[in-house]
């Protein structure tokens, strides 16, 4: 396995190299481009995307399963994306990405994270059914079954070191999978009132972790949000941006839920009923941002204990511009509690993560470098233990 890890990461270093070369730097800057785009520059009917964040990390003090590790440096790709996305008409986009996460990371380090090796990480359309506006698109392919603001946003512009890890545990939950990517299909909009908005998705899904000859019951999820001042999207995407650059000035408040009927758990255990709810928040002030999330899961099975858990986040930074870029010094509080039958779900005990640290913002969040500490601790965490961390993005 470390040798096919090795081979991987040797790869991934060739393309990165070669990917590099290219003239990064010249790309223009908003400012410079004077002329409106054209028609093709406005829809690409096709458009490469690779993006990476390599890690160096330091774990100290790092716990796993009962035993305590000695402290070392680490060195690994935490996530490699590539593939293409467009827009062959103004009413039809598509995106198609492959994943080479986690390579080369010591297995006994204190770093945590989702997605491992190598796969299909999303492949979906989105359809406008009435062209010209943003009131209705359509979803369908192998994409997120979001309910909250944190599996609604992509990792590259959020202020803590990584995304959270009490949302994997509810991404986990909904999905039976940590990154919440599963086969289904959705509607989702927005429309806005001058400084009122309202943002929706909803969809339903086939999680194959729950599936069974027995039952085809499906998850069915759905997400609003309403915003005050100005629009948190000038166009609708089903993913969030997640940073707005100092650029808006508004508070968007999100609710969002998800349901399953009798789903398979082991070769001998049903589920009979799992829900999810909960809220979310975020506020721009200028260069501030502040987001949030607070949320409830629950399942049933006959002759089991009842599973309870809540999973909640609270996350602030503030951009300061510095020349042509910006560094935003960041502070992020994550934690997660789960109650009742391991059978129902793995996750017992709490996970926590307090993360406080610097962003520089070099192309917004095409080039990125992080200085990032992190407090590990819980029962239910997969690891604990403190992480110095620095962290470099790139987005081509």
């Amino acid at each position: 396995m470390y040798d096919i890890h090795r081979r991987n990461l040797n790869v991934c270093i060739a393309i990165l190299l070669f990917v590099m070369t290219a003239p990064i730097a010249a790309a223009p800057a908003e400012s410079d481009v004077k002329a409106a785009p054209t028609a093709s520059a406005a829809y690409p009917q096709f458009k490469p995307v690779v993006a990476f964040q390599t890690w160096v990390t330091r774990s100290m003090d790092e716990k796993k399963n009962g035993v305590t590790n000695r402290n070392r440096g680490d060195v690994s790709f935490r996530r490699f994306r590539f593939g293409a996305g467009g827009s062959p008409s103004e009413w039809l986009d598509y995106t198609f990405q492959l994943y080479l996460d986690r390579l080369g990371e010591d297995e006994y380090a204190a770093t945590k994270g989702s997605y491992g090796g190598i796969g299909i990480w999303n492949a979906m359309i989105t359809a406008k059914l009435v062209p010209g506006t943003d009131i209705v698109d359509l979803h369908a392919g192998y994409y997120w079954a979001a309910i909250s603001r944190e599996c609604n946003t992509g990792p590259w512009a959020v202020g803590s070191f990584d995304k959270t890890q009490a949302d994997l545990h509810l991404r986990s939950f909904t999905t039976g999978k940590s990154n919440g990517i599963e086969s289904g299909i959705g509607i989702g909009g927005m429309k806005q009132f001058g400084q009122i908005g309202i943002s929706y998705r909803a969809g339903t899904w086939e999680p194959q972790s729950f599936t069974s000859a027995k039952y085809a019951s499906r998850l069915y999820t759905g997400r609003v949000m309403f915003s005050i001042g100005d629009p948190e999207q000038t166009r609708y995407g089903y993913m969030l941006s997640g940073n707005q650059w100092g650029k808006r000035t508004g508070i968007t408040i999100g609710a969002g839920a998800a349901t399953q009927h009798n789903g398979r758990l082991s070769d001998t255990l049903y589920f009979d009923m799992s829900n999810a709810y909960g809220g979310d928040l975020l506020i721009n002030w200028k260069g501030m941002r502040i987001d949030g999330e607070y949320f409830i899961m629950h399942r049933t099975a006959a002759g089991r204990a009842d599973f309870d858990g809540t999973e909640w986040h609270l996350r602030g930074g503030y951009g300061i511009p510095y020349l042509k870029t910006v560094v935003e010094p960041c502070i992020c509080y994550d934690a997660y509690n789960g109650e009742g039958s391991k059978t129902l779900f793995k996750s017992i005990g709490d996970d926590n993560t307090l993360d406080f640290g610097v962003n520089w913002y070099l192309r917004q969040d095409r080039i990125k470098l992080s200085l990032h500490w992190l407090i590990q601790d819980g029962t239910a965490a997969s690891n604990t233990g403190d992480v110095f961390g620095t962290q470099l993005q790139l987005k081509l």
